[in-house]
Formats: C-alpha cells, sequence, structure tokens
C-alpha cells in the first residue's frame, strides 16, 4: 500500500511539473534591418508590442533591429533555416532568388499603388502562381503586410533635374533591377552594396546616388550624404512580417489566432500611413538638409517614359518568364 502511495504521490508531482513547464512563456526572435526610425520599423515595433501584450504569460518576442542578427540579403534564408523564429523581408530582395517572377513589381509604371501591385498576386492567375510558390520553397509564412515604401533616386553628386542626370555617376546597386535602370540611365559605374554599408560608401565616395525609399535616407541618417531626390516615384517597395513555418505550426492555436489577429491589423494600418511617412520625409529632407526635390513633368516625363519602354523594360523582361510578363501587362490594362 504504501509503495503504491509513494507512486501516486510521484506520479501527481511529475504531472504538476509538465504542467508548469507546459505553461512557461515562449520566447521568440524578430530579426529586422531597419533601423528604429524607419516607418516600417515604427509598424513592426507596434505589432511586436501588441502581441507581447495580448499574449502576456504565453509567448514574448524579442526584437534584434538594425542588422543585428541578420542583414536585408540574410534574412530569407535564416528564417527558412529555423535561425530566427520572424523577420522583416524586403520582397524585391528576397524572393527574386526564390521565384525570379517576383521582379514584375520592378516595371516602372505597372502598378500605382501598394494594393493595386498586392491585386496582381492575389487575384492575376499567374500572379498567384508566383505567389503561391514562394512560401512553400522557403517554409514560411506571411503574417502582414508592412511596406518599406515608395521607391525614387537619390544623389549626392547631382540635383537630378533631367532624365539623364545620372549620367557619369557611381550608383550603388542591391537588386537586378537597379542594374536595369541604372544601364538605362548611363550611370558611371555600379557598386553592389548591402545596407549596412551604404552610410560608409557615401561618406567616402564609393557611391554617390542610390535607389531606395524615404524612411531608409532617415532611419540610417545617409540624408547627411545626400542632397537630392528625384520623383516620380519608380516602383513600390512591398515588404513582410515573416514567421518559420515549422514554428508557427508548434504554436497553440489561440496564439496563432493572436499573430493573425494583429497581422491583418499591421497590414491595413501600415499600408495607409507609408504614403503619408514617405512625403513627410521628403519634406524634412528639403528643409533641414536643403535637399533639391526635382518632379519631372511634362516633355522631361515623356522622355522618362519613353526611355523605360525602351531600355529598362526589355531588360526587366528578361528578368521573367514571358507568359507571367504578358500576365502582368493584361493585368496593368484592366487597371
Amino acid at each position: 500500500m504504501k509503495g503504491l502511495i509513494r507512486g501516486a504521490v510521484l506520479a501527481t508531482t511529475i504531472a504538476l511539473a509538465a504542467g508548469t513547464a507546459g505553461a512557461e512563456e515562449m520566447v521568440a526572435k524578430f530579426s529586422t534591418h531597419w533601423g528604429p526610425q524607419h516607418p516600417a520599423s515604427v509598424q513592426a515595433i507596434k505589432f511586436i508590442d501588441r502581441v507581447n501584450e495580448r499574449l502576456k504569460g504565453k509567448l514574448r518576442i524579442d526584437v534584434f533591429p538594425a542588422g543585428q542578427l541578420f542583414g536585408i540579403r540574410e534574412i530569407m534564408g535564416a528564417l527558412a533555416s529555423g535561425s530566427v523564429e520572424l523577420g522583416a523581408v524586403v520582397g524585391i530582395v528576397s524572393f527574386p532568388p526564390i521565384n525570379r517572377n517576383y521582379n514584375v513589381t520592378a516595371f516602372p509604371g505597372y502598378f500605382s499603388s501598394f494594393e493595386e501591385q498586392r491585386g496582381f498576386f492575389e487575384t492575376d492567375p499567374k500572379g498567384k502562381e508566383v505567389w503561391n510558390d514562394i512560401r512553400p520553397r522557403t517554409r514560411t509564412a506571411v503574417l502582414a503586410y508592412n511596406p518599406v515604401g515608395p521607391a525614387a533616386i537619390y544623389s549626392s553628386a547631382s540635383k537630378l533635374e533631367t532624365v539623364f542626370s545620372m549620367a557619369g555617376l557611381k550608383a550603388r546597386v542591391l537588386t537586378n533591377a537597379d542594374r536595369a535602370r541604372w544601364d538605362a540611365l548611363d550611370v558611371g559605374k555600379m557598386v553592389s552594396m548591402p545596407t549596412r554599408e551604404v552610410y560608409t560608401g557615401l561618406q567616402n565616395g564609393t557611391i554617390d546616388t542610390v535607389s531606395t525609399v524615404p524612411g531608409a535616407i532617415k532611419a540610417y541618417s545617409w540624408w547627411e550624404h545626400l542632397n537630392a531626390v528625384q520623383l516620380p516615384w519608380i516602383s513600390f517597395a512591398d515588404a513582410y512580417i515573416m514567421a518559420n513555418q515549422a514554428w508557427m505550426d508548434r504554436l497553440p492555436e489561440d496564439v496563432r489566432q493572436v499573430l493573425a489577429e494583429e497581422g491583418a491589423r499591421l497590414s491595413k494600418e501600415a499600408t495607409a500611413d507609408i504614403m503619408q511617412a514617405s512625403n513627410a520625409v521628403h519634406e524634412e529632407f528639403a528643409a533641414e538638409h536643403g535637399a533639391t526635390i526635382s518632379v519631372l513633368e511634362g516633355a522631361e516625363l515623356a522622355k522618362l517614359r519613353a526611355l523605360e519602354a525602351e531600355k529598362v523594360e526589355p531588360l526587366l523582361a528578361e528578368e521573367v518568364d514571358a507568359d507571367v510578363f504578358a500576365a502582368l501587362k493584361a493585368y496593368a490594362a484592366r487597371n
């Protein structure tokens, strides 16, 4: 009898210990290359804070900003391998190596907003094929849209007042889409450079021109060495809060539900805010740094559009499949 009692007590103790262990707060890492002042970073932190508040005692997400864990070109591999649970992914940087047809987002003039661009991947049959191919191949899940902003061209060596203001300049390259545009605009030198090296590159003159989003020139202090921007916007750089799929699958249903709800909230708020935030950066760029903001209009804009059609688009067309390019053109005509 004493043996049975001891066994029952031991079993109860083990059960209680297991229950306590099961109730322990899970901890996950969120990696982003964005600096804290970047509009996308501000929105991402709101998302993390809300999730942490709602899931207190169940899940805590620790944030590692400014490339502390992984850079802009490294995060996709880190998510796929499970080296980090969550991360900020910029589509045009991370997705083309997985499915080159994501390069449709770099075609100038085909999309006029983030919503229109997303619509291609959500509603067009060919676009859906592209989108539905990326996540399974990388074993990742998209929790939210968190756009980094519309992209423009910035320089420290030219006021960028005409289409051919970039002739002979030294331009930073991040993607193949950059190469296509710089080649058409006859820049003097292209320099491949990750985000963390751009400030030094501008400072020492290795580069003097970048294609990027307004939030980046402020968040990374690039505007200390830039003095001009050229509009109109050349593309809409979408980004995503993503998670390792295996990690997501192990989470309790109520935790996944909170992540989904807050992800939907982030998508709505971040998309609504990004254009206003981008314009505000340009206003500050001009007011506090004396920057020249050149907006190509009339004959000069027509010249740019003709150049894009004649030189940029054929180079970008080599980066996507012919049937996807045809679907893009049909989609744009419908919109």
